[in-house]
């Protein structure tokens, strides 16, 4: 099979093309539009890599870049989601992203029908998460009768100063309103609210997370025939949380018009384009870490799975921190199975709907990536 890692250059895909390289059923092509720095990543990678040039504001010229396609691993911007999907229709190719921070995901989830009569697999959001914590709650709601909660935290340690992935997605993540799902309704929160205190697996410990805008609330209500209660917190470095805490107090978040120097542009414009500019932070060591919980019934009586991750940064061998590691691999991993047709089903679906948990869970421990169960009650 033909896969092409969009946006093969970042981080994200840089994990995911090396997870990729070098596998005998998988012919790879790295799409970005650096080429110069697609060929250099080609040259360190096993087995033949090829390369492309690729513009994605350009529908038509990205179509003819994925017409040979059999699998599209989308790891550019979630703003483009949309993009590639309509240019994968038109290409006749499976696709995968890394999510769409439940808005742009409810967007995506409107091409379900078009894929499904394509005959195509659209997988949206198999990073870690969006992606990982959607496969360990199938997993645990796969040992209930009835799941009544499921609520995802997330935390690290490490990794360095500065934002631990795109500038503009994480300023997303802490401006827009969350969403939560509480007592069988959607609820809208502020922005950094639900602050709360959690231990996560060693060598990470206790960090303090709060609500964020995420693409599981946009699936997994809907999954869980009867959940009542669905949430998501994140927890990032106090010193980064306090960097926006600054930005946004500054109302340099703003999307209200301003005229400067006769250009007319917002605040927020502004600022990801300065974030943009500023060099890239090196690969450092880091542990980023997830912790599902799924609660309901089992042979009618409460149970409670608890499902839980460690990831550590790639250094020696490839250079990577963990946050492009436990990203970039899933969607590795996911665009093979679905190459294979090994997907439960077409259309445009999230993780815990399209893929095998038990099998996704089994293919990560192959490389390291163990997610551990725990029976709580």
């Amino acid at each position: 099979m033909n896969v092409v890692t969009l946006g093969g250059c970042g981080a994200m895909g840089r994990a995911t093309s090396y997870e990729l390289a070098g596998r005998t059923d998988t012919e790879l092509t790295i799409a970005d539009a650096d080429i110069d720095t697609a060929r250099e990543l080609a040259a360190d990678l096993p087995g033949e890599v090829e390369t492309e040039k690729v513009d994605v504001t350009n529908h038509d010229h990205l179509v003819g870049v994925l017409t040979e396609a059999d699998v599209v691993a989308n790891a550019l911007p979630y703003a483009f989601n949309i993009d590639v999907m309509e240019a994968c229709l038109e290409a006749d190719a499976h696709y995968l992203d890394l999510g769409g921070l439940y808005h742009k995901t409810q967007e995506q989830l409107e091409l379900d029908e078009a894929f499904d009569e394509a005959e195509l697999t659209a997988v949206l959001g198999i990073g870690a998460s969006p992606g990982l914590t959607n496969v360990a709650a199938a997993m645990g709601a796969s040992h209930l009768d009835q799941v009544d909660e499921v609520h995802i935290r997330t935390g690290a340690k490490g990794g360095g100063e500065g934002f631990a992935y795109s500038a503009k997605t994480i300023l997303d993540e802490l401006t827009m309103n969350p969403v939560v799902f509480e007592d069988g309704e959607f609820v809208e929160l502020e922005p950094l609210s639900g602050r709360e205190t959690y231990t996560m697996p060693d060598p990470i410990g206790e960090v303090e997370g709060f609500h964020s805008i995420h693409s599981e609330l946009a699936t997994m209500p809907y999954t869980f025939d009867g959940v009542e209660t669905v949430d998501f917190r994140v927890a990032f470095s106090p010193d980064l949380v306090n960097i926006c805490d600054v930005l946004i107090g500054l109302n340099l978040t703003s999307e209200k018009e301003v005229e400067f120097k006769n250009a007319t542009f917002t605040p927020r414009e502004f600022l990801d384009w300065h974030l943009d500019q500023q060099p890239k932070p090196g690969a450092v060591e880091e542990w980023k870490s997830f912790r599902v919980d799924v609660t309901g019934k089992e042979d009618g009586e409460d149970a409670q799975y608890q499902y839980s991750v460690v990831v550590e940064s790639r250094l020696d061998d490839w250079g990577l921190k963990a946050t492009a590691v436990w990203t970039g691999v899933p969607m590795g991993i996911a665009a093979e199975l679905v190459g294979r047709g090994e997907a439960l089903q077409t259309g445009a679906k999230p993780p815990e709907q399209v893929l095998d948990p038990k099998q996704f869970i089994d293919e990560l421990q192959e490389r390291d990536i163990v997610i551990t169960e725990n029976k709580i009650m």
